[in-house]
């Protein structure tokens, strides 16, 4: 059980870096609309972890990583302008 939940919180640390950083950086997101996505992503896995006992990344990783795609379309359509 403790080797399972390892591997589940190191996998979200590196979807968490790769996210956040790599991909927020790219569309060069506002501090504030990273943290957003950060604070996002954090209540919906602790959420998870506390209602399941496990990180299901089938439930955790689909909302922060269409919240990251509509946050890199904002700022491209407001960097258009």
């Amino acid at each position: 059980m403790a080797e399972k939940l390892l591997l589940e919180l190191i996998t979200l640390s590196i979807y968490t870096f790769l996210m956040g950083f790599i991909f927020c950086d790219f569309f060069k997101l506002h501090i504030l609309r990273k943290l957003i996505w950060f604070i996002t992503f954090l209540v919906i896995s602790a959420y998870v972890f506390k209602a399941r006992g496990e990180f299901d990344l089938g439930l955790i990783l689909p909302i922060p990583m269409l919240l990251a795609i509509w946050l890199g379309w904002l700022q491209k359509r407001r960097a258009a302008r």
